[in-house]
């Protein structure tokens, strides 16, 4: 059989969805792995096709997931994103694919908008494509992803995009008016990589969760601006802080990616973080160090990978990082530290201060780790 015999096969089974074929094929003629077709590498023809396993196969075989082809010189994801095959586009992205928005032809958000794939429009988006960017030419001029779902008449991708628009607009009003907050962050830990803003109905506040990666610390740090924005439900102690703000630290491989931002193993630090934020404003109390959030009663482990079921609030151990004033008031900051059901019994018997001493004894430190020891078992 020759070459081209062979290449045909080849894409006559990537459209049938026949594996047990392809691989024997490949198996057969390594050197087509990397053949490159009039409808590009075999990766653009099983991403074309929304042939998901074989697609896996060819990553796994070490296929270029950036390679350029195909009709419009774009890569696979492009391919995936204008036939709207989903799981083609989020498999892709999780192996980290380039997002080319260098001509409209590649870029994948525009093959998505042409053919009203809001669901592809939606995940591009969560993983950062570039939605501003503006092109001119024969069929377009300054024309960017708003603009080009308009004239394709796409209306629920033009609200989506708008949408993306007015959150844009929110973190930037949300970081000109917590400018001191986030300077002392921001100093101390890193430039922020991330926000992610929410409201929760009953809660008098915004929260949005700022995201400083592990460049500067050696660990990730998470921390809140907006839950200072009212103040909390004070206590009469002269110690309490009447204005709060949150942060958690991370181990620097902790993933925070739109794709974790779904597993039940990896989110609960960013859904406790902000549950505690919104908690004073809610429920119309406060929080102070010392206080205890169990995972429900009899507290249950955050996730199936760790026993740890309690977070307890720390003052953190630098004095100069225990509070930041602004010009409107002095803002108590507060560390978030898991512990487990030994851990917190031991410490409504014999106070927060007690556990925190025998804690730091036992060396463990505020940095999140789900398989540390317990210090009171």
């Amino acid at each position: 059989m020759d070459d081209r015999q062979v290449a045909k096969n080849i894409r006559l089974s990537i459209k049938k969805g026949d594996m047990d074929t392809f691989i024997k094929l490949i198996d057969d003629n390594p050197d087509q792995l990397k053949k490159e077709t009039p409808f590009g590498t075999w990766l653009h023809v099983a991403s074309s096709e929304g042939q998901l396993e074989i697609v896996k196969k060819l990553i796994e075989r070490g296929a270029d997931v950036n390679a350029s082809g195909g009709i419009y010189g774009g890569g696979a994801l492009n391919e995936a994103s204008s036939e709207g095959h989903y799981e083609i586009v989020k498999h892709l992205l999780s192996y980290g694919v380039k997002l080319d928005v260098s001509e409209p032809e590649k870029n994948p958000l525009f093959g998505s908008i042409s053919n009203g794939h809001i669901h592809i429009a939606k995940l591009l988006i969560e993983y950062g494509i570039n939605t501003k960017v503006k092109y001119t030419g024969e069929t377009m001029k300054e024309t960017d992803a708003l603009t080009f779902a308009k004239e394709q008449g796409q209306k629920d991708i033009v609200k989506l995009l708008e949408n993306q628009d007015k959150q844009k607009d929110i973190i930037d009003k949300s970081r000109e008016e917590h400018s001191d907050i986030l300077r002392c962050f921001t100093e101390y830990f890193g430039q922020i990589e991330n926000t992610i803003s929410e409201i929760v109905p009953g809660s008098k506040v915004s929260i949005d969760i700022n995201i400083i990666p592990a460049f500067k610390q050696g660990y990730l740090t998470l921390f809140t601006t907006g839950m200072s924005d009212e103040p909390m439900d004070y206590s009469n102690k002269e110690q309490t802080f009447k204005y709060a703000e949150l942060a958690f630290k991370l181990p620097s491989s902790w993933p925070v990616d739109q794709k974790s931002m779904q597993d039940l193993q990896k989110n609960w630090p960013i859904h406790w973080i902000r549950k505690i934020a919104h908690t004073p404003h809610v429920y119309e109390g406060w929080i102070e160090e010392g206080v205890i959030f169990p995972n429900g009663e009899p507290p249950q482990p955050f996730a199936t990978n760790t026993q740890l079921s309690s977070i307890l609030l720390c003052t953190p151990k630098y004095p100069q990082f225990q509070s930041i004033c602004t010009e409107q008031e002095e803002v108590g900051i507060y560390n978030l530290i898991p512990i487990y059901e030994e851990e917190r019994k031991f410490a409504l018997k014999q106070g927060y201060m007690a556990l925190i001493n025998k804690m730091r004894k036992a060396g463990i430190s505020d940095i999140l780790d789900i398989n540390r020891i317990n210090c009171c078992k």
